[in-house]
């Protein structure tokens, strides 16, 4: 079901969704810088969504460095979103997750932000699926996601994320990644973890248990 009430949206943007991208984009430059020496870059954005602000914060960040940013953004988009999506911004371009597959770029950086629990994290062929066609196009992956640790923070996760997407169609999932089960994907792909990010605080204190840094992590893997 989609919410359409602008003050729930107001409440989630506030709330949530601004604090996030602030704390999440931050991180995502600073590891792009260390592992960067390039002016121009490249970068993938899988799972981009109808709202791609993530993506446009990271590159206002990023110029700021004097590092110039061409970013393609894939999702189950379609013809008319494309169209609303499309020069909407410098350098930011817009494509069908399907199209990808096929594509003969190559990125520095595959952003790959809150997706993979969305594709069922006990669907393991289609996650080491996926990410092995990202790794065929970049050179790093930076994964954003989440992990939970039992039932009680199931259930916070699976709020947050009702709350997060409000205004959009995306299916709140049944289960998040545990450590080990994620761990596992990336060893059998044999994808090297090069940072991790485990201690952001994306929500403010006074959400309590939701706001544990714990159920959140970043890799970057090469």
């Amino acid at each position: 079901m989609v919410i359409k009430s602008g003050k729930f949206k107001y409440l989630r943007d506030i709330f949530v969704r601004s604090r996030y991208e602030q704390t999440l984009s931050k991180s995502i430059v600073e590891i792009i810088k260390k592992n960067n020496f390039k002016k121009e870059l490249k970068i993938l954005d899988y799972g981009s969504g109808i709202e791609p602000s993530l993506i446009q914060l990271i590159k206002k960040q990023l110029s700021k460095e004097f590092i110039d940013v061409i970013s393609h953004g894939y999702d189950f988009y379609d013809d008319e979103q494309i169209a609303k999506l499309k020069n909407k911004q410098k350098k930011e371009f817009y494509f069908k997750a399907s199209e990808l597959n096929n594509s003969k770029e190559i990125y520095d950086f595959a952003i790959i932000s809150d997706v993979l629990h969305h594709m069922d994290v006990e669907n393991i062929t289609l996650i080491k699926k996926t990410l092995n066609m990202i790794r065929s196009k970049s050179r790093y992956i930076i994964i954003k996601d989440h992990f939970q640790y039992g039932i009680a923070s199931n259930q916070f996760l699976r709020f947050l994320d009702f709350f997060g997407n409000l205004n959009s169609d995306i299916k709140t999932p049944k289960k998040y990644f545990s450590v080990e089960q994620f761990n596992k994907i990336i060893s059998d792909l044999n994808l090297a973890l090069k940072y991790k990010i485990l201690n952001n605080r994306y929500h403010p204190k006074f959400l309590l248990f939701l706001s544990n840094p714990k159920y959140h992590f970043i890799y970057l893997l090469e």
